[in-house]
């Protein structure tokens, strides 16, 4: 018998149909991968299944508890362990509640999961895996039969993956039915048992994984071939950024990418503070600009730091380039117009036009028009920050690209991202941070996944 059943779903917003006669079902003991572009409606059927959202027509038929673990951990970080996973579900004596029964409790649920934690530690204080750990248990508590994962290795580094799907496999060994919602198809390929292809608000494809291959899984999400990454090319090096701070040294020149590898919350943030301004620093920090204008930035977070999501595509084009733009004592709208056609152009940004507000775009082409605003100027210095994360195979692939066409044209681009494998595509060399330094380089000839994941885990 299903542990979960959804069958005709169907749910709309203004102007958007965002699942579209879906039909989807969930077994005991499977893993099931549910994979698409960004706008496909995975998140969106995510949410009905958890009850988060209600269908406009179709049946969800849950056999059991369902549980959500979310990309973005939804903890109370100065809380401990056991408070966070027992967080209005505590055990109580009389009036008060019971801090031994509910330590043992939080315990024996990591114990029998095979996840080692302590219950009194504060939640801020514990690693990004770790912590990640706590959500999961706080899910485990509820003794799901259903669990729905999503996005959930996108903070970890290689090590604390293999463990996690292990957690995975052995929860669904026992029983419970799980689906993830994810980008990583090679992920996918090594994990899920069944995927599941959504594209433009309908499932395509559902299949046995071992029929299938990640080449195929990306072909069906995007309706076609997914775009090539650009070569690299042979060029001179010249000197761009220098950092020199008493925890950092590094160096970025012209015509190269230099990736920052890390599991997020090991300084990534403080670094790019510091070369954008935000945040002062003790050291020297220089940028050679070659005749170019200094700096183009991708910020981490692009609704919280690089869009206003009620202004139009070409509003948000004009943003941070005010001197660029300036004519006497007005900005050039239509070159900004100009500018921001070419970025829709070359992104491949899907609006119905120029002037629609960004925040009614998906979050696929919010972001190609970030990283096209960082780069129309041919800045000397490019600072991406995760620039794919969260979106789709296709989407990420074009905005490698384009990072890399910069580089060939002479730019300084240095890369931070939690995502090893991207790294590892398109970067020249390596840098590894943790703790706050840097503890180790690698040169594109001598690229060692092992070696650089023990160096992401404080294993080396």
């Amino acid at each position: 018998m299903p542990a979960l059943e959804l069958r005709s779903i169907r749910k709309t917003f203004p102007g958007v149909v965002a699942v579209d006669d879906a039909d989807l079902v969930l077994y005991p003991g499977e893993i099931h991968a549910l994979v698409g572009e960004n706008g496909a409606g995975k998140s969106t059927l995510s949410a009905i299944a958890f009850a988060e959202l209600k269908p406009d027509s179709g049946t969800v038929i849950a056999h059991g508890t369902v549980g959500l673990v979310h990309q973005h951990f939804e903890l109370v970080g100065r809380l401990r362990v056991w408070e966070n996973v027992l967080l209005g579900r505590e055990p109580r004596r009389g009036w008060t509640i019971d801090a031994h029964a509910a330590r043992k409790r939080v315990r024996d649920i990591a114990e029998r999961n095979g996840l080692r934690i302590d219950p009194d530690a504060v939640v801020e204080t514990l690693p990004i895996g770790v912590q990640q750990r706590v959500e999961l248990l706080r899910e485990l508590d509820r003794e799901p039969s259903v669990l729905l994962l999503d996005e959930p290795t996108a903070a970890l580094a290689p090590s604390e993956i293999e463990s996690f799907f292990q957690t995975v496999k052995a929860l669904a060994a026992c029983g419970t039915a799980i689906m993830i919602v994810t980008h990583k198809l090679q992920e996918v390929m090594a994990y899920s048992s069944t995927v599941t292809v959504m594209r433009h608000g309908r499932i395509t494809a559902t299949m046995p994984t071992a029929s299938t291959t990640a080449e195929a899984i990306a072909q069906a999400m995007v309706g076609g071939e997914i775009p090539k990454v650009a070569a690299r090319e042979e060029r001179p090096l010249a000197p761009c950024l220098s950092i020199r701070t008493g925890d950092i040294s590094l160096d970025v020149r012209s015509g190269e990418i230099v990736g920052i590898a890390g599991v997020e919350g090991n300084g990534q943030t403080t670094l790019a503070d510091s070369i954008t301004g935000m945040i002062p620093y003790d050291g020297t920090l220089s940028i050679e600009r070659n005749g170019r204008p200094p700096l183009g930035v991708i910020p981490q977070d692009r609704q919280a730091e690089a869009l206003v999501l009620a202004w139009s595509i070409v509003d948000n084009v004009m943003l941070g380039r005010q001197q660029v733009l300036r004519r006497g004592a007005l900005l050039d709208r239509e070159r900004a117009r100009t500018d921001a056609q070419t970025i829709a152009q070359r992104f491949d940004v899907r609006a119905a036009n120029l002037d629609v507000a960004v925040k009614t775009l998906s979050g696929g082409n919010q972001q190609k028009i970030v990283v096209g605003r960082a780069l129309i100027d041919e800045p000397a210095l490019v600072l991406a920050y995760n620039p794919t994360r969260g979106i789709d195979v296709g989407a990420a692939a074009l905005v490698q690209s384009r990072l890399i066409e910069a580089r060939n044209r002479g730019a300084a681009v240095l890369l931070i991202s939690f995502e090893l494998d991207e790294l590892l595509a398109v970067a020249d060399r390596i840098a590894v941070m943790y703790r706050g330094r840097i503890t180790g380089e690698f040169e594109r000839i001598a690229f060692d996944r092992g070696a650089i994941g023990r160096l992401m885990a404080g294993l080396a």
